[in-house]
């Protein structure tokens, strides 16, 4: 390296614990080295040398070199407790839902380490004035590199991701909406695994392929959300539902998450390097939950935590992602096939076929025959669901094995198994939504001219009415049948964004 000035400025290299502060106020990087850790202004590889940017670049606070070293050569068995009794001024959660934070906290630290693939998102839902803002920036000031986001801007990501490779906490009221308004979805369904990028055509005028821009977005992510996200989006969230828990609790500030930020930088430190044993899959956990869970079982295969009560946290997600699946459409679809498949004793055999036509009449069933479904729709959902279709003598039937008929109804939560524990993640309805309903029913009961009563195809669609209607009485200045018909316009519109053809 020549000179200071000729060096890149970074803020994130591999085998970079983080960016301290000595006790002359200047910053250093703090890097592990023949298990040592070293501080130093300047870095240098064999290709590259570094110099660290300016501070108003991080929007943190940043770790003190004398503390994270005096933690580095102290054993941490307490941070775990402690890190709970600092979440807890702020807010109360119910003991599985702190494990899973707590857990999600030292998963951003090492979100980077050689040995894990995924990092998910840590999702606070709930209606308005339960806590979700203070509970998500509690976490963000202890964690890795944490950023408070109030609004979903493109370039702002970019730049934190790839630069700072940061915890970014995304407080917004509809985030779903948010990035889909702001051409951030791809970012969102993208940040979860690592090595993901998203690209950009910034300069079209310099020519095939020095015109795009490649930009590593990976990193930990925190959601607060008064909406339900995208379905989509949500199977990458790790839920938690903020109980109606009022209390006085403190308000976070940076300044008083510092301490634990140095600590849990120096169990950075410790553990970049450190190897992890595989994990046998635990059963109840099983696809994108078990690819975004399994790296907090490694951090608690690191900590003196009893694993039981994270697994159980987990489980509990599993068994609210289950029933959300039989609600859903394809969920429907699935447990047609099953009522066909015991009805005809089909199960006993290793393979057999359902015809398509059956399963759309089950599927139309009791709607309205403007409401019915074509048998191209049929036929593309079970496509896309991975049935095998086949014609035979001009009709269309589906053919399953065994062994696939056994995966499906699993994933859909229709093998039986009925979980033992209770859940704590997206609610099926809220106790206002509830409230709300009644009052709707009553209305319609004492002034039944006021609108048909709505048929919902699905337990989301019911939600996402009477979410809308909930807001509309909050707002106030709307007649029940203004609120009712603005409510059933959100639904026509949801159902039109979904391709829904009723």
């Amino acid at each position: 390296m020549d000179s200071f000035s000729d060096s890149a400025l970074s803020a994130y290299f591999p085998g970079l614990v983080d960016i301290c502060q000595n006790e002359d106020r200047q910053l250093v990087y703090a890097i592990r080295k023949d298990d040592e850790l070293i501080f130093t202004q300047e870095y240098s590889s064999d290709t590259e040398s570094f110099a660290i940017p300016e501070r108003k670049h991080f929007q943190f606070t940043i770790p003190r070199v004398s503390e994270v070293m005096r933690y580095f050569n102290q054993d941490d068995d307490a941070l775990y407790d402690d890190l709970l009794t600092y979440l807890k001024r702020f807010s109360g959660l119910d003991d599985v839902q702190w494990a899973i934070v707590a857990h999600y906290v030292f998963l951003t630290y090492l979100h980077d380490h050689p040995g894990i693939d995924y990092c998910g998102y840590l999702l606070f839902y709930a209606v308005p004035e339960r806590g979700k803002s203070r509970t998500g920036k509690s976490v963000t000031y202890i964690a890795f590199r944490g950023i408070h986001l109030i609004e979903l801007r493109e370039a702002t990501i970019f730049r934190y991701s790839q630069n700072l490779h940061g915890t970014l906490f995304l407080d917004l009221l509809d985030v779903s909406k948010k990035a889909e308004r702001g051409g951030c979805d791809d970012i969102l369904l993208l940040r979860a695994e690592k090595g993901a990028k998203c690209s950009r055509v910034l300069f079209p005028d310099q020519g095939a392929f020095n015109d795009t821009v490649y930009y590593d977005i990976y990193g930990p992510t925190i959601i607060a959300s008064n909406e339900q996200l995208h379905n989509i989006l949500e199977t990458r969230c790790l839920p938690i539902i903020m109980p109606n828990r009022p209390g006085n609790y403190e308000n976070p500030r940076p300044e008083l998450g510092l301490e634990l930020k140095e600590r849990l930088t120096a169990w950075r430190a410790k553990h970049l390097t450190t190897s992890f044993s595989d994990l046998e899959p635990i059963d109840g956990i099983s696809g994108r939950l078990w690819d975004i869970t399994k790296p907090m079982l490694f951090m608690n295969s690191l900590l003196p935590v009893d694993a039981s009560i994270l697994e159980d946290s987990i489980l509990s997600i599993a068994g609210e992602k289950d029933e959300s699946r039989k609600d859903s459409l394809e969920g429907r679809l699935v447990a047609i096939i099953k009522e066909i498949t015991d009805e005809g004793g089909l199960g006993r055999f290793v393979e057999w076929s359902i015809k398509t036509g059956d399963i759309r009449n089950r599927f139309n069933m009791g709607r309205p025959e403007d409401k019915h479904v074509s048998p191209q729709w049929i036929g593309k959902r079970l496509k896309s669901m991975s049935f095998h279709n086949r014609i035979v003598h001009g009709y269309s039937e589906i053919k399953i094995t065994a062994q696939e008929y056994a995966l499906i109804l699993k994933q859909y939560g229709l093998n039986q198994r009925e979980s033992a524990h209770s859940t704590n993640s997206i609610p099926e309805k809220t106790e206002q939504h509830q409230q709300v309903l009644k009052e709707v029913e009553s209305g319609r009961e004492s002034a039944p001219v006021r609108m048909e009563r709505l048929t919902f195809t699905t337990p989301e669609e019911k939600e996402i009415y009477l979410a809308r209607l909930t807001e509309l009485k909050e707002t106030g200045g709307l007649s029940r049948d203004n609120m009712e018909c603005q409510a059933q316009a959100h639904l026509e519109q949801w159902r039109a964004d979904h391709d829904l053809p009723f």
